[in-house]
């Protein structure tokens, strides 16, 4: 890069597309050019870790990444605040704050969140995301998990999120010897992980009721009332809190092309944005990795004079979803297997990638 002027990339949120990129950086690439985060947490939540922490067998701090710290240790400078509005033909970004940046190239990374369902029990409503918010009401869930003899949750959502935290909560409820506590699964859906075979889905279906999770399918949750919903059937399920772990909308889908490009210098990875080329492609920590890694070679490629080549995100894609106090669900493809081989696979994934910020 020797020679060539100084170019300014933004990169816009700290999700973990974008701590991707951040690890991938050189000293050589940071001194050469100037990069930027800008995000309003200087925190980023590790989403991989969020049934643990719900299981009760580690702390925040166990799954917390000091991005700003880490951003500025790779020779990044970290601006506190969010994004407003961004104009690719000026190449600018207005901030919350009111202050403008100027960009070469821009990384959105910014994630999304469930649509809100509206409620009469707000404060017994968790929403899965955004992480820092539901981190913040978490606190409250251990104190009625603890409180209470017997603790009603539900938890809304069909996929492998919603999986994992109704899973989660039922270890947690059992190792407090809660035994006439209970846990609902209610899905809009006719079967539950769609995204995964048809055996897969029955098999995670499987394991929910061996853990004693009541699953409602076919419900769509349209309202919540003052610590109940009711079901097709009129049937009444109380709740001392219910979660919210449906898929991540945003306001404005920003659809990128093939190179994860909104406009000639402008990129998006992780919930907020959508590939036409791969209409099915999950909203999910593990693409939002693939994808920046694969951001991470692109701008090096931009920046050294070269044309990235296409986003191709690989055929099968490896998922753990815990399913137990001592076992989990390994997926690759068709093919998946239950059992403590598959936790054991997870925490070691899981440890290597937290390490890999120390």
């Amino acid at each position: 890069m020797t020679g060539r002027s100084m170019k300014t990339i933004i990169l816009a949120g700290s999700g973990h597309a974008h701590l991707e990129i951040l690890k991938a950086l050189s000293i050589e690439e940071t001194t050469t050019n100037r990069f930027v985060l800008i995000s309003p947490n200087p925190q980023t939540y590790y989403s991989g870790l969020i049934p643990r922490l719900i299981m009760g067998e580690i702390n925040v701090s166990d799954l917390t990444i000091e991005s700003a710290q880490y951003a500025k240790r790779k020779g990044v400078q970290y601006i506190q605040d969010s994004v407003r509005t961004f104009d690719p033909s000026s190449h600018s970004i207005m901030l919350e704050s009111g202050s403008t940046q100027t960009f070469d190239i821009l990384s959105l990374n910014t994630g999304a969140q469930p649509a809100e369902i509206p409620t009469l029990a707000p404060f017994n409503t968790v929403y899965l995301k955004p992480f820092p918010t539901f981190i913040d009401k978490w606190r409250e869930v251990q104190r009625i998990c603890s409180a209470c003899t017997n603790p009603r949750f539900i938890v809304v959502g069909g996929g492998s999120a919603a999986v994992e935290v109704a899973t989660a909560l039922r270890v947690r409820l059992d190792r407090n010897q809660a035994r006439r506590s209970e846990v609902h699964l209610v899905s809009k859906s006719g079967r539950l992980c769609e995204s995964y075979s048809e055996e897969i889905s029955a098999a995670i279906h499987r394991s929910l009721l061996k853990n004693r999770v009541d699953v409602h399918l076919n419900e769509l949750v349209s309202e919540i009332q003052e610590k109940f919903i009711v079901l097709k059937n009129g049937e009444r399920l109380d709740f001392d809190t219910i979660f919210i772990a449906t898929p991540s909308v945003t306001t404005e889908p920003r659809k990128v092309d093939q190179y994860l490009r909104l406009s000639p210098d402008v990129y998006a990875a992780g919930d907020n944005a959508s590939l036409d080329a791969y209409p099915d492609l999950p909203k999910s920590g593990v693409i939002a990795v693939h994808q920046g890694r694969y951001l991470a070679k692109a701008i090096r490629e931009i920046l050294n004079g070269g044309s990235p080549k296409p986003f191709r995100p690989t055929t099968n894609q490896l998922n753990i979803l815990i399913s137990g106090s001592k076992s989990a669900r390994l997926i690759w493809g068709n093919r998946s297997f239950e059992g403590r081989l598959a936790l054991e696979i997870k925490n070691r994934i899981d440890s290597k990638y937290m390490n890999g910020f120390n």
